[in-house]
């Protein structure tokens, strides 16, 4: 029968102490035990480890082999667990996040903040992406977290969470407010001739827009296409069309004026972001800490 770990552990501090009383004393052990496994341990390896005489132990050759592989794997598991308990406190550790623009902005950067304030020892590996590559990248393994934006399809490997909803709304370029009065509400009738910056085809954004135009019985027909929603804010303030977004990706151009927000007789859509884990696939400590804070802020949110 082979030998087991905890035998060549015990080889180890015996050859290390050069006494199986020492070695006792750091194991925990009773001498006779120590010196019982180690017999045992030459018997099934059929060759002596030891040469014993009353000036104490040495090694033989073959204890000499022996020790050059066992001190090597001993000191390797010792690495490995010294790891696993540091990331078990969060001492070290990586998350890699995969993220759309709108999700990272709302929801994930308030929190990274603070967490990399509590863990400064734990990488964060954050990728900008769609939500749909986001998807891709969590049923492959390539990350540990997807935030992303619902509209979703349904897939039963996934475990998805919601965390908020952030409503959009409908800004234009600052040379509209010459032509009406911007604090008026308008139906969505009114403007759905207008020319629209939006997200590519693909995209969840778009997406969640044909469907609230659709609702109204109108169609979306956008004129800009882009491929990052921190394109639209620049293409509406050149003027090349008015756009649905979170309010909080606009802040500074509403604030200088650049750009005006429409009023609307009706809701507009919002973007909810979700949290999105691999089904039945465990979290490491580090991402299982940084769910449960995105779980608390979103959850105290009004």
């Amino acid at each position: 029968m082979a030998a087991s770990y905890e035998a060549y552990r015990i080889f180890y501090h015996v050859a290390t102490c050069e006494s199986f009383t020492m070695a006792a004393r750091i194991l925990h052990n009773s001498q006779p035990n120590i010196t019982r496994i180690v017999s045992q341990l030459e018997q099934e390896l059929g060759c002596q480890l030891f040469i014993r005489s009353n000036k104490g132990i040495t090694l033989t050759h073959e204890g000499e082999i022996l020790f050059a592989h066992v001190q090597e794997a001993v000191q390797h598991i010792a690495c490995a667990e010294t790891e696993l308990k540091n990331m078990a406190h969060l001492r070290n550790g990586q998350i890699t996040i995969a993220a759309s623009e709108a999700a990272l902005r709302g929801a994930l950067l308030p929190v990274l903040r603070d967490y990399r304030q509590d863990y400064p020892g734990v990488q964060i590996n954050v990728r900008s992406m769609t939500s749909e590559d986001a998807i891709f990248f969590i049923l492959h393994g390539l990350a540990d977290l997807a935030i992303v934006t619902k509209p979703l399809h349904e897939n039963a490997s996934l475990s998805v969470e919601t965390l908020a909803t952030f409503p959009d709304v409908l800004v234009a370029p600052a040379s509209i407010a010459t032509k009406f009065d911007p604090t008026a509400s308008r139906a969505l009738e009114q403007i759905a001739s207008w020319p629209f910056v939006a997200m590519h085809r693909k995209s969840v954004s778009y997406e969640m827009l044909c469907g609230y135009f659709a609702q109204h019985g109108l169609l979306f027909h956008p004129t800009t296409f882009v491929s990052a929603m921190s394109q639209i804010v620049p293409m509406v303030c050149s003027g090349l069309g008015a756009a649905f977004l979170p309010e909080f990706m606009a802040q500074e151009q509403l604030r200088t004026g650049e750009i005006v927000k429409i009023r609307l007789t009706d809701d507009p859509p919002a973007h909810t972001v979700c949290m999105i884990t691999r089904a039945n696939q465990p979290a490491s400590a580090a991402c299982r800490e940084l769910m449960d804070r995105l779980r608390e802020t979103h959850t105290d949110e009004p």
